[in-house]
């Protein structure tokens, strides 16, 4: 009696946390959560950011970082052309970054709007749009 007790106790524990589905679900709400967080976020910080072209951004972060690594450094010639090179290697990384982000932002977004109806679609649009638009 006690074996059989014992048995169930953990069939029910293996039937909660480590059930497939449970995990399914919360990956799911969890994915979601993370890409209605980046939709809101970037939101947020195109409202309160100055506009600016993602390339200029990232123009003028390589200029000024080579020309203070230049004068603070005092770079030799070959120097200044290897960490250029490096600095231009990091504005192509940056820019395929900011390019999933944005994919993967925009992917939660459909997710999400495929759940709602049409009254919530519309509050929806209107939360990434915030208060004042």
């Amino acid at each position: 009696m006690f074996v059989e007790s014992r048995r169930h106790m953990f069939s029910t524990e293996e039937s909660g946390w480590s059930n497939p589905k449970v995990l399914a679900i919360l990956a799911v709400v969890f994915l979601c959560g993370a890409a209605f967080g980046a939709a809101a976020t970037r939101q947020y910080l195109h409202r309160h950011m100055p506009p600016q072209n993602g390339r200029e951004f990232v123009y003028q972060g390589k200029r000024l970082g080579l020309e203070q690594l230049n004068s603070q450094l005092n770079l030799r010639p070959e120097q200044t052309l290897r960490v250029e090179l490096m600095l231009d290697d990091f504005a192509k990384y940056y820019q395929n970054i900011e390019e999933q982000r944005s994919a993967v932002a925009a992917m939660g977004k459909e997710k999400i709007m495929e759940v709602l109806d049409d009254d919530q679609k519309q509050r929806f649009e209107q939360m990434l749009r915030g208060p004042g638009h």
